[in-house]
């Protein structure tokens, strides 16, 4: 594993964090697939936690929900005011990681093989 891929970090108010890269190949098999990897930004919705007061007083509560893709506009609207937002993740990062893998399966170098345990799900019972 290259260094590039785990970074730490810290955040004011909030601590020490891991920034960690990981690649996970979803293998796109079918439409339904396609159509279940394929949600943009504007369809996930979060939750806005005030990582500065609530989480070390252990009493997280939510302030509201935005979009990701609000979230990364660079402001959200909270109380009725203007706040900045930064991503932990990065798009450009992720990119390079996934063009990685992508190099590495075309070459032969990761193989794909039958999965060894279903995720839990609700589909799965």
């Amino acid at each position: 594993m290259s260094p590039e891929w785990l970074v730490g970090a810290s955040m004011l108010g909030y601590g020490v964090s891991l920034y960690v890269g990981i690649g996970i190949p979803i293998p796109v098999l079918n439409e339904e697939m396609a159509r279940y990897t394929s949600v943009k930004d504007e369809d996930i919705v979060t939750q806005i936690y005030d990582y500065s007061m609530d989480y070390p007083k252990g009493s997280p509560k939510s302030l509201g929900e935005v979009t990701y893709k609000e979230l990364h506009s660079g402001t959200i609207l909270l109380n009725g005011k203007k706040v900045a937002t930064a991503p932990l993740s990065s798009y450009f990062k992720a990119r390079e990681i996934a063009n990685i893998l992508k190099e590495w399966i075309e070459r032969g170098d990761f193989l794909l093989g039958e999965p060894q345990m279903l995720l839990p799900s609700t589909l799965n019972e």
